[in-house]
């Protein structure tokens, strides 16, 4: 089993967070030195009941410095390359990561030698990006209207911003012919942005985008193009930064043949009465 902790630890030992075994630790903590981080396995409830626990831990992020103003900005620091890492997501050995950040950083007592802590609860999960070929149209169609700068993130939920995360939510089919079907989906894309000026522009640009696009191309055997069917942006109460774009895709595929049995053989006979 693979300690999901430890992944963390070797991708910031990567990005010059810290040395393991020196400033950085799992479960465990030496005295010394003064300057530290450590990371701790949390027990209690299962937040994701549906998911595998190997697929996800709850930990405790600390830092340790001699003076308080040391302990709330490394523990800053650490927790920006958790949420923002360069690639968009956190790869350690050809697994990917998102980090959720569930309680902010609070300064907690001295320890025995005067030192200030900070600490930090987080929820590191185990993702992987859905191949689908309406998903992957609708991503393409983001990354180039929206452009190089947004993170688009297929069937999970990224945390770097700007950002796009695709999720398809429902599929309804119906009988088209009897060589094909069609079918209707519907996805959700959660757009996070940096600011609430950056949030307006990149909604209407997908709005009138998808407007006049009408038609995406789409790869694979479920057809050559997709009708786009109706799309709608609602903003998040008390967020002028995030929103919701909800949009309904058709598209005809090919329906499944079904076998029917050989006839074993015709016999035909003919009679004359005279």
């Amino acid at each position: 089993m693979i300690n999901l902790a430890d992944q963390l630890v070797q991708y910031l030992h990567a990005n010059d967070e810290g040395t393991i075994g020196v400033d950085l630790f799992i479960d465990s903590l030496p005295t010394t030195p003064d300057e530290v981080i450590w990371f701790t396995h949390l027990g209690g409830s299962a937040e994701f009941k549906l998911d595998v626990p190997e697929s996800w831990r709850k930990l405790s992020l600390q830092t340790r410095s001699v003076t308080s103003a040391g302990a709330n900005e490394r523990i800053w620091r650490v927790i920006t390359k958790l949420l923002e890492p360069d690639d968009g997501v956190i790869e350690v050995g050809n697994k990917l990561y998102t980090v959720q950040i569930t309680s902010l950083p609070a300064l907690q007592d001295k320890d025995a030698n005067g030192r200030y802590v900070m600490k930090s609860v987080l929820i590191l999960r185990q993702v992987q990006p859905v191949t689908e070929s309406w998903l992957g149209a609708i991503s393409q169609f983001t990354e180039a209207l929206l452009g190089p700068q947004w993170h688009v993130y297929r069937g999970f939920n990224g945390t770097c911003r700007p950002a796009v995360s695709w999720q398809c939510t429902s599929w309804q089919s119906a009988t088209a012919s009897q060589s094909t079907a069609q079918l209707t989906k519907q996805y959700v894309g959660q757009i996070a942005a940096r600011s609430a000026s950056e949030y307006q522009l990149a909604a209407q640009v997908l709005l009138v985008g998808l407007a006049e696009q009408v038609k995406l191309p789409v790869t694979g055997t479920e057809g050559r193009w997709l009708t786009v069917v109706n799309s709608t942006i609602a903003m998040r109460l008390g967020d002028l930064s995030t929103g919701v774009l909800t949009l309904t895709l058709k598209g005809a595929i090919a329906a499944p043949q079904s076998t029917l049995p050989l006839m074993a053989a015709v016999r035909t006979e003919t009679q004359i009465n005279s």
